[in-house]
Parts: C-alpha cells; sequence; structure tokens
C-alpha cells in the first residue's frame, strides 16, 4: 500500500505541474490578446502598411456589415497576442520539462527553443518587408493595367441577337472596363496573417533538417540527392501559401532553397565532427 500511494504521489504532482503549466500559459495568451487589442490601431496600421506601395500611399480598407471590423480585431489581437506571448510559452514548457531531462538535454532543448523563435520572426520579417510590397503592388498593378475590354460584346451580341440587343456605339468604342480594388478588412487581415504564419513555419525548416541528421533520421548525402525533388516541392509549397502571381512565389520559394542547402551544410558539418570525435 505505501509503495502504490508513494508511485501516486509523483504522478499526481506531475498533473498539478501541467495544469499550472497550462493555466499560467493561458494567462500570457490572454495577457498579449489584451495588450494588442490595446494597441489595436497600431497594429492594424503595422498590417496594413505593405498595401500601402500598391495603393499610391493610401491603402484603404472596407467591411461589409457593422460587426465585421469588431470581430477583426478580435481575430487580429488574439492571433497577435498569441505570437508575442510565445517566449512565455515557451518558459512554461520548458520549466514543465526540464527536471526529468539532462543537462545536455536542456542545452539541446534551449537551443531549439531559440533558434525555432528566431527563425520564425525571421521567417515573418521576410515576408512582411521583402515580399508583401511587391507582391501586393504585382498584383494590384496588374488588374488595373490589364482590364477588360467590351470587344467581346459584339460577339455576344452575334450569338444572342435574337434575345437581347447591345448598344452599338458602346461596342464600337470599345470602352475598356475599369478596374477598382476594394480591399475587405477581414479577407486582407485573414490574409496578410495567414501568409505571415506561412512564412514562420517554413522558415524553421533549418531546426527539421538538423534534428533529422543529428538523430539520424536521414543523412546529409541523402538530403543532397533529394535536392532536385526539394527545388519542385518549395515552388508547390509557395505555389499552396502564397497568393497565385510568380514573383511572390519566387520570393518564398527561393529562401526555403537556400535555408534547405545551407541546413543541410551544418548539419553535415555538425555529424563530421561528431564522426571525427568518437
Amino acid at each position: 500500500m505505501t509503495d502504490s500511494n508513494e508511485q501516486k504521489q509523483p504522478l499526481v504532482s506531475h498533473f498539478r505541474e501541467l495544469g499550472y503549466r497550462i493555466k499560467m500559459i493561458f494567462i500570457w495568451v490572454l495577457i498579449g490578446f489584451g495588450v494588442a487589442y490595446y494597441f489595436k490601431d497600431e497594429v492594424m496600421n503595422w498590417l496594413v502598411a505593405p498595401l500601402a506601395p500598391a495603393m499610391k500611399g493610401r491603402p484603404g480598407l472596407h467591411f461589409f456589415s457593422p460587426v465585421e471590423p469588431f470581430f477583426a480585431y478580435l481575430k487580429m489581437s488574439l492571433k497577435v497576442g498569441v505570437f508575442f506571448s510565445l517566449p512565455a510559452v515557451f518558459y512554461h514548457i520548458w520549466a514543465f520539462l526540464a527536471p526529468g531531462l539532462k543537462k545536455k538535454e536542456k542545452k539541446v532543448l534551449v537551443g531549439i527553443a531559440f533558434f525555432s523563435f528566431f527563425f520564425f520572426s525571421a521567417g515573418v520579417l521576410f515576408a512582411y518587408y521583402l515580399v508583401f510590397p511587391y507582391g501586393f503592388k504585382f498584383l494590384i498593378s496588374f488588374a488595373e493595367s490589364s482590364p477588360g475590354s467590351l470587344r467581346l460584346l459584339s460577339v455576344l451580341n452575334d450569338i444572342f441577337k435574337d434575345v437581347y440587343q447591345v448598344n452599338a456605339q458602346l461596342v464600337a468604342s470599345s470602352v475598356k472596363v475599369s478596374l477598382t480594388p476594394t480591399i475587405m478588412m477581414g479577407d486582407y487581415l485573414k490574409l496578410i496573417i495567414n501568409l505571415l504564419l506561412a512564412f514562420g513555419i517554413v522558415f524553421e525548416m533549418p531546426i527539421l533538417i538538423f534534428f533529422l541528421v543529428v538523430n539520424e533520421l536521414v543523412t546529409p548525402r541523402g538530403l543532397f540527392k533529394f535536392f532536385k525533388y526539394f527545388v519542385v516541392l518549395s515552388f508547390g509549397i509557395s505555389a499552396f501559401l502564397t497568393p497565385p502571381d510568380i514573383i511572390t512565389q519566387i520570393m518564398m520559394a527561393v529562401p526555403l532553397i537556400s535555408m534547405y542547402i545551407a541546413s543541410t551544410l551544418v548539419a553535415w558539418l555538425v555529424l563530421h565532427r561528431r564522426q571525427k570525435r568518437d
């Protein structure tokens, strides 16, 4: 009976510790959400800034219903709050796992947490300052410079002349359709936040490759052989995660390929040093 109670006590204490850490993570996310919502106007201006070059310095967002701005601000504040609370989240995960880890494992976990946050932030900043201004400018200028022509109406008129008559003067003058961007607030915030998240996750690839190589799940030689397939895969990932324009896709695929090469080389050096030491 005593042994059974002794076994239950560490288990109960672990569950209590887990519950405490989950509660603290929730509190920090809530604090991040509150701070982000308090500075919601500044956060909104920061998120809309990449759109300014495409809108000639005067970006404007629209909304369908009176409640849309309220819910859009809530969603935006929650996602931004989660991002800014990540250091506290990582700390509490570390505090829960640390007592059961060896000294070497603690160093590895701290390194993974630090570089994960570093690469994620690098991906977000890369997308914000380099990809978005050029991507949005390309997409909007493409629409403005390629308006449709009403010459098609003459063809429709010949086909359906018994059904309706198209204004002959309008067809003859070949008036061009004017395309005016009307960017909805909720759609834009969802797009840019999801893209920032996508770039942040994609930039985590060096951590993944390093982990796989160090734990001998893959070899550097195998990664080098897989490189030609990864080039195709990276463009497929970019096409899936980014808007359908080649500029934005290239601006995600090229860093992805570069990080693949750099990560493979670093992993090879670490593995080579380990084998030499052994």
